[in-house]
């Protein structure tokens, strides 16, 4: 199974998490001993933790969970073929995610005033905006045998569906907060509605 991993994409991609580490240290003696590291729809920090584990401990745990993405993703092309495009863009999100959110994070730290869930939102729509574009063009379902012509049906299906959840995400940035938290209810029944239609589907004939 290991001759299937992509050790350069996954070494860089991992040390890519520990870069805000770099950050954390340059403002170390800036920071607050109690760091916020969570925060409710309003802006309100809700959950704290340690100095040392905001700065080291969440790009450590950043990097096992990017570790664990990239030998998943390199299975399945080795299983299904590769999609070159789709791989790079899935694999750089954690990366992206972890130094975008411990920015944020060690800046709330310095005291600057970072509107988190707009920030939050906007990421929220670009990796929808992005999984929807290339769901369609997937002839496939992961784990399931499903004949290509109803892989593509229900790949397509969900596509178009996530690119309305990622356009709905872009919109709630400009609305009140009750606006993310109406998205963030409506995942249930976009999650629901892809699931019923994906087993119908792929029962059909």
């Amino acid at each position: 199974m290991m001759k299937f991993i992509k050790w350069k994409s996954l070494i860089i991609t991992c040390a890519v998490c520990l870069l805000p580490i770099l950050l954390g240290i340059a403002f170390w003696n800036d920071l607050p001993d109690t760091m916020a590291i969570h925060f409710n729809l309003y802006n309100e920090p809700d959950n704290f933790t340690s100095k040392s584990f905001a700065v080291f401990g969440l790009p450590v745990l950043m990097v096992f969970l990017q570790a664990f993405c990239c030998i998943i993703n390199d299975i399945n092309a080795n299983k299904h073929g590769e999609r070159k495009k789709f791989e790079n863009a899935t694999k750089w999100i954690i990366p992206v995610m972890t130094i975008i959110l411990q920015a944020i994070t060690i800046g709330c730290g310095l005291g600057y005033n970072i509107d988190i869930r707009r920030v939050v939102a906007l990421i929220m729509a670009i990796i929808f905006l992005l999984i929807g574009n290339y769901l369609p063009k997937f002839d496939y379902v992961k784990n399931h045998d499903v004949d290509t012509q109803k892989a593509r049906k229900i790949n397509r299906f969900i596509g178009y569906q996530t690119v309305i959840m990622g356009i709905l995400s872009l919109i709630t940035i400009f609305l009140p907060p009750i606006a993310t938290a109406i998205w963030i209810f409506l995942l249930i029944p976009y999650a629901i509605i892809n699931i019923i239609y994906g087993i119908k589907t792929g029962k059909k004939g």
